[in-house]
């Protein structure tokens, strides 16, 4: 048993230590996905009157992998309070930052806003 035959056996061991870590990344973000798109569905759709005030894209991937993009609107209600919603593109492009009217969402996941009429 020479040299090599060491160097192949901590090869192995850092192998699978990399390949259970990786593993444990997915699984772990599989599980909190479930478990936030499970408390969704358990919450009561609700509407609240707010502002837009910001809007975000998150931007993750390139290179070799397919670019994925996040779209966020940051609402503020009358009391100044603040939240901050994912939205879909489509609706993203249509939202305006001093928009005002009522935002309905379910949990954490968006469901449409309604904008104020200003007359």
């Amino acid at each position: 048993m020479g040299p090599s035959f060491a160097f192949m056996g901590v090869f192995m061991v850092l192998f699978f230590v990399v390949f259970a870590v990786v593993l444990g990344t997915i699984v772990l973000a599989v599980v909190k996905s479930v478990r936030q798109s499970a408390r969704n569905q358990a919450s009561p759709e609700v509407s609240a009157v707010a502002a837009i005030v910001d809007k975000r894209i998150e931007t993750s991937g390139g290179g070799e992998s397919t670019v994925t993009q996040r779209h966020y609107i940051s609402f503020e209600q009358p009391g100044g309070e603040r939240f901050e919603l994912e939205v879909p593109a489509g609706e993203y492009g249509l939202l305006v930052v001093g928009d005002r009217g009522t935002v309905t969402m379910k949990g954490t996941q968006y469901r449409g806003f309604a904008r104020e009429i200003m007359r």
